[in-house]
C-alpha cells in the first residue's frame, strides 16, 4: 500500500490523491533496486520449465550513483556568521551529513526526490533521510512544497505500527508538526489509532517552533515531471529510460549465456557412447567416458564412424561490447550526460581540465542544474538548524544570517594548470599572493604566510647579494 492511501485514511482530503504517480515510483524504486518487472525470464530448451533470473548489469544504480558523485564528490562550503557558523558545523558532523548525503541523493535521483528532516532531539538538532516513497505533500507553492505527510513503520511486541507525522503551519504562522499513532496485527493494513506515548512516551502529539522555517526540506532532480503536471514530485533521471534499461540487461544477459551457450561442445559417432544403468531409478543413461585413455572395443565399418568433431562456435564478445555501448550511448543521451560518460570497455585515459570541459559540455551542464537544487536543499537544511538552535536556546535569533553554500565545480585541474592561473590572476592584481599560496601549497593561511615571510627574507639576501657584488666591482 502506498502512504497516499494509507495518509487518506488518516487525513481524509487534505491528502491530494497522486496514487498513479505513486505506482512509478514503486516502478523506479525496484529498477533501482535491482529487482525489475524483466528480471525474470522464461527458461529455454525442451525439456525447460518455469523461469530464471535474468543477468543484470544494473544501470540504473550506477546511473544513480554517477549523477549522486556529480554534483556531491566533493567537500561543500556551508558559510554564516558567528556563532552561527559553528552551531551549524557541529550538527552536521555530528549528523553525519557528508556521509549520508551521497547515500541520500543517490535514492532522490533515482525515485524523483527525498526529504531531509530537521528536528530536535534531547536539546540538539537531528537529521533524517527520507526518501520518496514515504513522504506525501499536502502543500505548496511555486517555490517549493511547504507541507506534507512522513510516514514511518515499526515493528514491536507482535504488532505493525504506523507512525504519520505532519508538517505545517499553525494559524500565527509558526512550523507545526503533529503525530498520529496507528496499531496493527497486520503487516499491510495501518489498523487503528492509539496513544502516541504507547511508542513514545517523551513526545508530545503536537510540537510547535516559534519559527517559519520548515523543518523538511524536499529535494527532487533537475528532470521536468512529464508524467503528472499538477503533482510538485519529481521524477526519476531514468524515468525515460525505462526500455533502454531493459535492453541493457538483456544485452548483458545474452553476454553472459554466450558463454553458457557457446561452450566446448564435441560430436562423437553414437559407437562411442555408452549404457549404463542407475542402480537408484534403474533407468539406462547414455555417456561418453572422456577418462579412457587405453584401449576401447567398437564395432564400425568404416572410418568416418570413429571420427570425433570439435562443434564449438566462436563467441560474439566483440558484438556485444559494441551492442552494450550503443545503448549506453543511447542512456547517456535520454538522461543529459555526455555519450561516452559509460563505457562497458577500459578507462579513456587521462584528460586535462580543458578537455574535460569541452568533451563533457552536456554532462557539465546537468551537473551544473542539479548542483544548484543541491546548494539550495543545503541552504535550507542549514536555516531549519539554526531554527532549533533558536528554538532550544543555544542561538539568538538575527536578520541575516550570512549564509551562503558554494559547490565546486568537479572540474579535477592539473598541478600546472593550477600554477599558471594563480600567477595570471596575482599579475592582474586579481588575487592576493596569500590566497595563491593557500591553493598551489593546499596549506591553510598561517602555513601560506609563512612560506611568504620566507620567500620574502631569500629575495632580500639575494639583493644584498647583488648590491655587495656591484660594489665590489666598483
Amino acid at each position: 500500500m502506498s502512504i497516499i492511501t494509507d495518509a487518506k485514511k488518516v487525513y481524509g482530503k487534505a491528502v491530494p490523491d497522486f496514487g498513479d504517480f505513486y505506482g512509478c515510483i514503486e516502478n523506479w524504486d525496484s529498477i533501482f533496486g535491482n529487482f525489475p518487472p524483466w528480471r525474470q525470464v522464461k527458461k529455454s530448451g525442451l525439456f525447460s520449465k518455469g523461469d530464471r533470473a535474468m543477468g543484470m548489469l544494473c544501470a540504473a544504480k550506477v546511473l544513480a550513483d554517477e549523477f549522486a558523485r556529480l554534483t556531491f564528490s566533493e567537500q561543500v562550503t556551508v558559510s554564516a556568521s558567528e556563532p552561527y557558523l559553528d552551531y551549524v558545523t557541529k550538527a552536521l558532523n555530528d549528523n553525519g551529513f557528508w556521509k549520508r548525503m551521497p547515500e541520500f541523493l543517490s535514492r532522490a535521483y533515482a525515485l524523483g526526490g527525498g526529504v531531509v528532516k530537521v528536528y530536535a532531539e534531547n536539546k540538539k538538532p537531528r537529521l533524517n533521510y527520507i526518501a520518496a516513497d514515504r513522504f506525501a505533500p499536502t502543500a505548496w507553492d511555486e517555490r517549493d512544497i511547504t507541507e506534507g505527510v512522513l510516514e514511518s513503520r515499526i515493528r514491536r511486541d507482535g504488532f505493525f505500527y504506523t507512525l504519520f507525522e505532519r508538517h505545517g503551519f499553525s494559524e500565527d504562522g509558526c512550523t507545526e508538526v503533529s503525530y498520529r499513532l496507528y496499531r496493527s496485527s497486520q503487516r499491510n493494513s495501518i489498523g487503528n489509532p492509539v496513544l502516541l506515548t504507547e511508542l513514545y512516551p517523551d513526545v508530545d502529539e503536537t510540537v510547535t517552533y516559534k519559527t517559519a522555517e520548515p523543518m523538511l526540506r524536499y529535494f527532487k532532480p533537475d528532470v521536468s515531471n512529464n508524467i503528472d503536471r499538477s503533482c510538485p514530485l519529481g521524477v526519476s533521471v531514468f524515468s525515460s529510460a525505462a526500455d533502454t534499461l531493459k535492453a541493457l540487461d538483456v544485452a548483458f544477459d545474452s553476454f553472459g549465456r554466450e558463454f553458457v551457450l557457446g561452450k566446448k561442445r564435441i560430436i562423437v559417432p553414437s559407437s562411442c557412447v555408452q549404457t549404463v544403468v542407475d542402480i537408484e531409478t534403474g533407468t539406462p543413461k547414455r555417456y561418453f567416458d572422456a577418462d579412457d585413455e587405453a584401449f576401447i572395443a567398437l564395432k564400425c565399418d568404416e572410418d568416418k564412424d570413429l571420427k570425433i568433431t570439435d562443434n564449438t562456435v566462436e563467441l560474439r564478445v566483440e558484438e556485444h561490447v559494441a551492442a552494450i555501448n550503443a545503448l549506453l550511448n543511447i542512456l547517456c543521451f535520454q538522461t543529459g550526460l555526455s555519450s561516452g560518460t559509460f563505457s562497458f570497455e577500459g578507462s579513456q585515459g587521462l584528460k586535462t581540465a580543458t578537455e574535460v570541459i569541452s568533451a563533457d559540455s552536456k554532462t557539465a551542464r546537468t551537473a551544473k542544474g542539479n548542483k544548484n537544487l543541491v546548494a539550495e536543499l543545503i541552504e535550507g537544511i542549514v536555516r531549519s538548524i539554526i531554527a532549533v538552535g533558536i528554538e532550544m536556546g543555544d542561538l539568538s535569533e538575527s536578520d541575516d544570517y550570512g549564509i551562503l553554500v558554494t559547490m565546486p565545480d568537479g572540474v579535477v585541474i592539473d598541478d600546472n594548470t593550477k600554477i599558471d592561473n594563480n600567477i595570471k590572476l596575482v599579475s592582474a592584481g586579481l588575487k592576493s599572493k596569500l590566497a595563491a599560496v593557500m591553493e598551489v601549497q593546499n596549506c591553510d593561511e598561517a602555513a601560506a604566510q609563512k612560506e611568504l615571510d620566507r620567500i620574502a627574507k631569500e629575495n632580500r639576501m639575494s639583493a644584498d647579494a647583488v648590491d655587495l657584488l656591484t660594489l665590489k666591482g666598483e
